[in-house]
């Protein structure tokens, strides 16, 4: 009787063995036989039209792989230069479920000049750029990742800046939303991180810096109390809200290695020039605070009685930071001066002024209403 209880219980053994072995073979990937994802919606050409940065560029499209089985499947949008065969390819985008991709003039040429800067590349306006595009998919990281065939393109974009890395300062201005936040950038993709940062006046409110979205992957706080207006401290991982500030805007400055922090406040900025006499005759013109998909900015309009006027954005009245077409770049209807300063340059008129601000390379753009 032993025995046949022993051999029974052999036999189910071998069995359930049998049968996850045949369960183990049925999962099992070959890369040989995916149906790799397929890529739809690139154009041959592109050209894109800085003064028209908030429209829509590219709309790619992605069918799902077939990866032999089911599994949840990680499917990245790449684009590379056409002739580096993807040595640095730009991830656009990264999802388990997203089937399509779009971006708008400025995203777009943003992702060209980060690419060109990766290689070292520097551009000519006017010049085109053969890009690729594929859609690599993979299971895990321990699995081969299969990718779609190659879709090429030409763009013309324009000179503009790159995406660089960035922190952002979160806080009670923007609701604590990570995607609402405003951001200081690191140039030279190192430790040094700056930038311009408009708290409209709610700064004393609390605001940290956070690396990403997820607290948990990095941000800086208090390390105890920061002197009022204090132009520099030291802020240590997970701290306290920062609630030491109470002015409008300020000139950021911050290094994430040693922690050390750089404020330069002001209260306002506005536009002073040959229609208020320097500011001698009148005060200046004050921007207010906005935001669009573009980003963040100070905008006013500002009445020509000729267009031969020179003029600049300073803060607070103040010949200090000032801005002419050497500090941040411009378009529209505006030119430089050729003396420092900006003028318009249709005729007499209302021209709205407005100044992004937020950005590694800042940007004026003036319309004539």
């Amino acid at each position: 009787m032993k025995l046949l209880q022993y051999i029974a219980a052999v036999s189910i053994s071998l069995l359930a063995f049998t049968s996850c072995e045949s369960d183990i073979e049925k999962t099992i990937y070959d890369v040989n036989k995916v149906t790799p994802a397929t890529l739809t919606g690139l154009a041959k050409s592109y050209v894109l039209d800085k003064n028209k940065g908030s429209e829509n560029a590219l709309s790619l499209e992605w069918s799902k792989p077939d990866m032999t089985y089911q599994a949840a499947v990680t499917n990245l949008l790449q684009m590379d230069l056409n002739d580096k065969n993807f040595t640095k390819p730009v991830t656009l985008s990264a999802s388990q479920d997203e089937t399509s991709f779009s971006a708008t003039v400025s995203d777009f040429n943003k992702q060209i000049m980060s690419l060109l800067k990766s290689y070292e590349k520097e551009y000519t306006e006017g010049e085109t750029i053969e890009l690729a595009f594929r859609v690599g998919s993979y299971i895990s990281t321990a699995t081969d990742t299969v990718y779609s065939e190659t879709s090429t393109t030409v763009v013309t974009p324009y000179a503009g800046e790159a995406v660089y890395p960035m922190i952002s300062v979160r806080g009670d201005y923007c609701g604590w939303d990570y995607n609402n936040s405003q951001f200081i950038y690191s140039a030279n993709s190192d430790d040094n991180y700056s930038g311009m940062i408009y708290f409209d006046g709610k700064a004393q409110n609390g605001w940290k810096l956070c690396k990403e979205e997820d607290w948990a992957k990095g941000n800086w706080g208090a390390n105890g109390e920061i002197g009022l207006e204090a132009e520099e401290a030291t802020l240590i991982n997970n701290g306290g809200d920062i609630k030491s500030y109470s002015l409008n805007s300020y000139l950021i400055e911050f290094n994430s290695t040693t922690g050390k922090l750089k404020m330069k406040g002001y209260k306002s900025w506005g536009v002073v020039g040959g229609y208020n006499g320097w500011g001698n005759t009148a005060p200046d013109i004050e921007m207010s605070y906005g935001n669009d998909s573009r980003g963040a900015f100070l905008i006013t309009e500002l009445n020509f009685p000729a267009d031969n006027l020179t003029w600049k954005i300073r803060p607070e009245g103040k010949w200090e930071n000032d801005k002419g077409p050497s500090e941040t770049s411009f378009e529209g209807d505006v030119e430089d001066a050729g003396d420092g300063n900006f003028k318009v340059n249709k005729g007499a008129g209302t021209y709205e002024i407005k100044w992004y601000f937020n950005k590694v390379s800042q940007v004026l753009c003036v319309t004539k209403k």
